[in-house]
C-alpha cells in the first residue's frame, strides 16, 4: 500500500509529459503545439514527436513514434521569414506527417524522406549610382552602371561596370566614357547582410576635351583600387567604395592659359543602389 502513492504520481507524470518536444530556436513552442492541436486535436496525445535543429537555422530533423509504436524520421526545411510564420508552416507539416501511411515492416523498401529545397547556386545584384573623384586641381562626377556576384563561398566577387562623367573646369568641357570590370575578394558579416573587402577595377576610358568649338578625343586608362562594403537586404542592394582611381598616360587640360592635369591619381568615391537576385 505505500507504493499506492509513488505509482499514481509516476502515472500522472506519463500523462502529463509533453507529446511534442522541440529542441530549437527556430520555432515558438506553444505557437507550434497550439497548430498542431487544431489539426489533429487529442489525437496528438498518442504521439511522440521529437524536433531537433539541423545543419541550418531552418533545417529541422523531426521524429514521430505514432500508437502503432512504429517510428518515422524526416528532415524539414521551413520557408517563412518570422518565427510565428515558421511555428505554424511546422505545425501543418507535422499533421502532415502523422496521417502519412506507416513505414512498411522490416526488410521492406525504406521510407525516402523528402529532399531539402535546393538553394540557389549564387546570389548577384545589379544596381546603379553616383561617382565623384577628385584630383589636383580638379573634380569630375559621374553615375556609374555595375553588376557583380557573390561566389566561392561569398568571398570572390566579379564585378562589371559601365559609367559616364564629366566636368567643367574654367572654359572647357571634359566628358568620358568607362567599360570595364574587375575583381573584389573579401567576406560576409552580420548574417551575410554585410559584406567588405578590397577591390580593383580596370576600365578603358575614353575621354573628350571640348574647348570653344574644337573637341579633342584620345583613349586613357583608369585603374580604381580601394575598399568596398555592402548591405544586401531580400532584394535591397546597397554599396560603396572608395580609393584611388589611377589615369594613365597622365594628360594636361588646357583652359584660360592653365593646363590642368587629369591623373595619374585621383581619389574616388562611388555608391550604387540596386536589387539582389537569385
Amino acid at each position: 500500500m505505500a507504493l499506492a502513492p509513488q505509482l499514481a504520481v509516476v502515472a500522472w507524470l506519463a500523462l502529463a509529459a509533453a507529446p511534442l518536444e522541440l529542441h530549437t530556436a527556430a520555432v515558438d513552442p506553444r505557437l507550434t503545439e497550439a497548430g498542431l492541436r487544431a489539426r489533429v486535436g487529442d489525437e496528438l496525445d498518442a504521439w511522440t514527436i521529437n524536433v531537433r535543429a539541423g545543419a541550418d537555422e531552418r533545417e529541422l530533423d523531426v521524429r514521430l513514434r505514432g500508437p502503432d509504436g512504429a517510428t518515422r524520421t524526416r528532415r524539414l526545411t521551413l520557408a517563412s521569414e518570422s518565427r510565428e510564420d515558421r511555428s505554424r508552416e511546422l505545425a501543418a507539416s507535422l499533421a502532415l506527417l502523422m496521417d502519412e501511411a506507416p513505414p512498411p515492416p522490416r526488410g521492406g523498401k525504406p521510407a525516402t524522406p523528402p529532399a531539402p529545397a535546393p538553394r540557389p547556386p549564387y546570389q548577384g545584384w545589379l544596381g546603379l549610382g553616383p561617382r565623384l573623384a577628385a584630383g589636383p586641381g580638379l573634380v569630375e562626377g559621374g553615375v556609374d552602371v555595375m553588376g557583380g556576384a557573390w561566389l566561392l563561398r561569398e568571398h570572390l566577387q566579379p564585378i562589371a561596370s559601365l559609367g559616364l562623367g564629366g566636368a567643367a573646369p574654367e572654359d572647357v568641357s571634359l566628358f568620358h566614357l568607362r567599360v570595364g570590370g574587375g575583381l573584389a575578394a573579401g567576406a560576409s558579416l552580420l548574417d551575410r547582410r554585410i559584406w567588405l573587402g578590397g577591390h580593383v577595377l580596370a576600365h578603358a576610358l575614353r575621354s573628350g576635351v571640348r574647348e570653344r568649338e574644337r573637341i579633342d578625343v584620345h583613349w586613357m586608362s583608369s585603374t580604381e583600387i580601394g575598399a568596398t562594403l555592402q548591405y544586401r537586404g531580400r532584394r535591397l542592394f546597397l554599396g560603396a567604395r572608395t580609393g584611388v582611381d589611377l589615369v594613365l598616360p597622365s594628360r594636361p587640360v588646357p583652359g584660360h592659359g592653365a593646363r590642368i592635369r587629369r591623373g595619374p591619381a585621383q581619389w574616388t568615391l562611388g555608391l550604387v543602389i540596386g536589387v539582389v537576385f537569385g
